[in-house]
């Protein structure tokens, strides 16, 4: 009988015993792919580049907001502490008070109109425009005037709206929809002129946003409410609009930011005039800043118009989530 029958533990001691491979070493060293400061480098640039752009900037603003630092003592050091003079000059101001009407008038007919105008022509594209070709080429040309600088529209606008041989009032008289040409940058409507050319300027980023999400929607709830026989305006009211809450929501908040920083048409097309009936608040905060070198009072102007945007989004928001959790969609 042989040795492993007589002792069947042999085998078990001889598994247990044996030694490690002659060639095993140790744990093997993991290789990285690429060297150790790359990762630290990706990192650190835009964190660095955060801190100069942005956050070094902001504790500057409101630093100085609290100085009456101008131009002349920022180069040489000697501005001082004056508190809440800055604030206090702000709203104590008729101009600040105007623009804010100004730009409730904005928000309301800008912002709103581009939403509403977004929506209406992203629900035709898809709904009514059957040929991929055809809804490729008027996406494109609804586009081409957001590719556009706002400096740029608004200088051309500025021509369509000339009051004397301008291209809008030409068309109106020969439609006979006037008898006589409109002053547009008259004190009474200026603020409509920019208006218009903000519209137009600016109307395909909510319908492009509001066309993703109508893209996204499922077909199957479609095809249970045309089973259903819901007509087509009921799909719309029923299902269409209220599944695209969220998304126009986005669309309306991301061009109500946008207003806050409203500069560039203003400047281009009236400055601010006549008499200052189109300023905005963030065209004051770059007049009292940029143009009269007065930088502890433009620094609180945006202090002002950062607050009261961050007041009037925060609400939004909680608002549109109260009405989606009343719906069961939050």
């Amino acid at each position: 009988m042989s040795t492993l029958a007589q002792d069947p533990s042999a085998v078990i001691v001889m598994t247990v015993s044996d030694p490690s491979p002659k060639w095993f070493t140790g744990r093997k060293k993991s290789t990285l792919i690429v060297a150790r400061w790359v990762p630290l480098a990706l990192v650190g640039l835009p964190v660095l580049t955060l801190l100069a752009i942005v956050i070094y900037p902001t504790i500057w603003m409101f630093y100085h907001a609290f100085q009456n630092t101008n131009m002349i003592r920022l180069f040489r050091n000697d501005w001082s502490y004056v508190g809440w003079e800055n604030f206090a000059t702000i709203f104590q101001s008729e101009r600040f008070t105007d623009s804010l009407q100004n730009l409730v008038l904005y928000l309301t007919f800008g912002t709103g109109v581009e939403v509403l105008l977004g929506t209406i022509i992203a629900l035709i594209l898809y709904e009514v425009v059957k040929s991929n070709a055809l809804r490729t080429v008027i996406l494109i040309l609804v586009v081409l005037p957001m590719m556009l600088p706002p400096s740029i529209v608004g200088v051309l606008w500025k021509f369509l709206l000339t009051p004397s041989n301008g291209a809008v009032n030409h068309a109106l008289l020969n439609l006979g929809l006037i008898s006589t040409p409109i002053e547009w940058f008259n004190a009474g409507i200026s603020l409509w002129s920019i208006i218009i050319a903000d519209v137009w300027n600016w109307t395909a980023l909510p319908l492009l946003i509001i066309y993703s999400g109508r893209v996204s929607l499922p077909p199957a709830i479609y095809e249970a409410a045309r089973v259903d026989g819901a007509s087509g305006w009921k799909t719309l009211t029923r299902i269409t609009l209220p599944m695209l809450k969220e998304v126009i929501a986005i669309a309306f908040i991301v061009r109500f930011m946008d207003a806050f920083k409203f500069v560039d048409l203003v400047y281009v097309m009236t400055s601010g005039g006549p008499a200052q009936s189109s300023e905005l608040p963030a065209y004051i905060a770059f007049q009292r800043g940029i143009r009269e070198f007065n930088i502890g009072e433009a620094a609180a102007y945006s202090i002002v118009i950062f607050a009261f945007s961050a007041i009037i989004i925060t609400l939004f928001l909680k608002y549109l989530k109260k009405v989606l959790k009343s719906q069961s969609i939050a």
